[in-house]
């Protein structure tokens, strides 16, 4: 059974109020909440073991037009930590519209859910191996995950200060001589230097899952997780806090990236600005005890810069000068900041010395912890205060200020005392997500997928669809219209499989256009002759069953037909996949398509729509891709089609999107440890002038068609 509590953070003045709240069956209590030199917000509760939490936010406790607080989710599926859980709310940048870091909001409320137990019998375990406690670590770090279960699926997640930190750059699995215990190693890489310096607390944790599911009449998925023990370390980098205005330049938006970093000491430095390729596009030069780089998009040689990923190398060496307040900025930068920048720290001046409680109506709560009741509680006639003298305001934290306070009298000729380090250092960024807002540019995407658990039930059973032509049931898979009913089960792992494809559209520049699940796609949204919610997109994603006829469908002028089974609220009904009409015109008109699911091209059927000219496309779409037999999902099939066409791997840069959906897929089955009872063929279809495609570089359809299928597994 859910739970939930509510945590209110007024933060004026940046100051955060704990709150907990009842309900008429159990109590979730929030134990604490702090700023962290950065600005962002620390929040922790009183949990159970082996339970998983959703975190939401609110700007607003006011009621909207139904009658109920507007709550926006900030996290799903966080695993319980023991008895006291903590995580680290940086905002939200994949969701959209994106959720602010806390630093850039005015108050900011919490509402923790209780997910409920894990349903394995067995959970995973999961442990740092290669850094021990108490170490003092800098430049990149290597951070190694290993993590064991019985289960099938095994996938871990770093964080640091209970922010998430992006997928493992090396992962590595296999099971042992039984074939029952399953082992996964990954590596991640951390630039220490986009964080300020000082104490932070590396953990990891592990998600296990009893088998991939896709197909209809399979037994519900089992779910685990696990978190390592807390490694604490402390970073020790002469380049700090590391920040970006944004992680990619588009020029239409006549904006200038502010990179700012700051020093341990007063160093002479060198910012160099390089494209994908790792070609210097842009240099810069300064001194002081920071950096702030204004770049307008430009070369060199005043030359515009094309939109796309673009890395920041900082090179900075020691002069022996004080370390004051005030940073020498250069080459673009005018005067500097001061010592440290916006993206690292609260700001004194937005503070003030005004700290507000909430009181509720019956006067409860005039002492912290007080009661904020659940959501959709009336809480009109709730009061504001001011707060006892006692609490004082947050303003520039300490670890932040104490790195411009230091002067030349530190003893080493300007460093920082708590800084012992070299006295050069180089870094390049982005490595951790980004911390303010991301103007996506590159293009628009769009992703619909169904859990089955829309109508409330664990999974349904749906009879086959009826033949329009009153011939009765059709055949579905081989069998006659006999088959009465396909049982099709909740499909709980298309959420991380989204949430991992939709960071890494974001990460690659790309703007998000929808992501519709279950009640939020109807059956019209995906017909020809309703709204097609993928014609204003340039990418879709469509996840869900499919199954496939191989007798005549007279109602699509006797095609052997492909069909997707759509949920919307007590709605259940097949939609045809020629009912569809794939393909627009226009800046964002849709070019690819992907269709995860079982059948979902399967070629003789594919062959049968295009011969009775009932095919789902048209002729302004470039390729669509999908699965030529059952399909088992996990958690990486979309999101390595999503790297690999937006950044590539390992470096290689972009990919074409035909060889990323193939390769994508034979990556993420390789990973998983299910014995397979089928071989699994992808395939891609579409227009033959097309078929070299990249999201950087694609030609116009020139009418010519083609099909290509292609094992992924064994």
């Amino acid at each position: 059974m859910k739970t939930r509590s509510t945590l209110c953070c007024f933060i004026v003045a940046f100051i955060c109020v704990m709150a907990f709240a009842t309900t008429a069956f159990s109590q979730l209590q929030f134990t604490d909440i702090s700023a962290t030199p950065e600005g962002t917000i620390q929040v922790s509760w009183a949990s159970v073991s082996n339970e998983t939490y959703e975190i939401d936010e609110a700007d607003t406790l006011e009621t909207n037009a139904q009658g109920t607080i507007t709550w926006n989710q900030l996290y799903t599926e966080y695993p319980s930590q023991g008895a006291n859980t903590f995580w680290l709310d940086c905002g939200n940048y994949i969701s959209v519209p994106a959720i602010l870091n806390p630093k850039y909001t005015t108050n900011r409320f919490y509402r923790v859910v209780d997910s409920g137990p894990d349903t394995t019998p067995d959970e995973p375990s999961v442990i740092i191996t290669n850094l021990a406690s108490g170490s003092v670590v800098s430049d990149v770090l290597t951070v190694t995950v290993t993590a064991v279960s019985d289960q099938s699926l095994l996938t871990t997640k770093l964080y640091v200060d209970g922010q998430e930190q992006n997928e493992a750059d090396i992962s590595t699995n296999w099971t042992d001589i039984t074939g029952v215990t399953n082992y996964v190693i990954d590596t991640y890489y951390l630039n220490t230097c986009e964080w300020l310096n000082g104490s932070h607390t590396i953990f990891a944790t592990a998600r296990c899952q009893s088998g991939p599911s896709g197909i209809h009449d399979t037994s519900p998925i089992l779910i685990g997780h696990a978190v390592s023990p807390f490694v604490p370390v402390s970073f020790s980098n002469l380049i700090t806090g590391i920040s970006f205005t944004q992680p990619f330049f588009c020029p239409e938006d006549e904006t200038t990236q502010q990179v700012t970093a700051v020093f341990a000491a007063n160093v002479n430095w060198t910012l160099d600005i390089q494209d994908i390729n790792t070609n210097t596009v842009r240099s810069a030069t300064g001194s002081g005890g920071s950096m702030l780089f204004d770049w307008d998009g430009t070369d060199n040689n005043s030359n515009s810069l094309p939109v796309g990923v673009y890395t920041y190398f900082i090179s900075v060496q020691t002069n022996g000068q004080p370390l004051s307040g005030g940073g020498g900025g250069g080459g673009g930068g005018g005067g500097g900041p001061p010592g440290i920048g916006e993206e690292s720290r609260i700001s004194a001046s937005s503070a003030s010395a005004d700290e507000w409680w909430a009181q509720p109506p019956d006067g409860a709560g005039t002492a912290a912890p007080f009661i904020i009741y659940p959501p959709g509680f009336d809480m009109a006639g709730f009061t504001l205060f001011q707060a006892p003298a006692s609490w004082s305001p947050i303003a520039e934290s300490d670890t932040a200020s104490s790195l411009t306070a230091a002067t030349a009298d530190s003893g080493n000729a300007g460093i920082h005392p708590d800084y012992a380090g070299g006295s050069s250092q180089s870094s390049i960024a982005p490595v951790r997500q980004p911390n303010k807002r991301v103007l996506h540019r590159v293009g628009k995407y769009g992703v619909a997928y169904q859990t089955y658990s829309a109508n409330g039930t664990n999974g349904f059973q749906l009879a086959p669809p009826i033949n329009g032509q009153g011939l009765g049931p059709i055949g579905l898979e081989g069998h006659t219209a006999a088959r009465s009913t396909f049982n099709y089960p909740q499909l709980l792992q298309y959420v991380p499989e989204v949430n991992n494809f939709v960071s890494e559209m974001n990460s690659g520049n790309w703007t998000q256009g929808f992501v519709k699940k279950d009640n939020q796609l109807a059956i019209g949204d995906l017909r020809a002759t309703g709204s097609n919610v993928f014609t204003n997109v340039n990418l879709g994603l469509l996840l869900l069953h499919g199954t496939f006829t191989t007798n005549m469908d007279d109602t699509e002028n006797g095609a052997q037909e492909i069909y997707y089974p759509i949920t919307s609220g007590t709605s259940i009904q097949y939609l045809r996949m020629s009912e569809m009409n794939l393909g627009a015109t226009g800046t964002n008109g849709l070019k690819w398509m992907g269709v995860l699911a079982c059948n979902s091209l399967r070629q003789n059927q594919w062959r049968s729509m295009q011969s009775a000219s009932r095919s789902p496309i048209n002729g302004n779409l470039h390729l669509i891709f999908g699965g030529n037999t059952i399909l088992w999902t996990g958690d990486h099939v979309a999101s390595y089609w999503a790297k690999y066409i937006t950044v590539g791997k390992n470096g290689s840069g972009p990919w074409q999107i035909e060889a990323a959906w193939f390769q994508g897929a034979r990556d993420a089955y390789a990973e998983s440890k299910y014995n397979y009872t089928n071989a699994i063929v992808m395939a891609a279809a579409g227009d033959a002038a097309c078929q070299s495609d990249t999201l950087q570089t694609n030609s116009s359809p020139g009418g010519t068609t083609f099909y290509t299928p292609n094992t992924v597994w064994p």
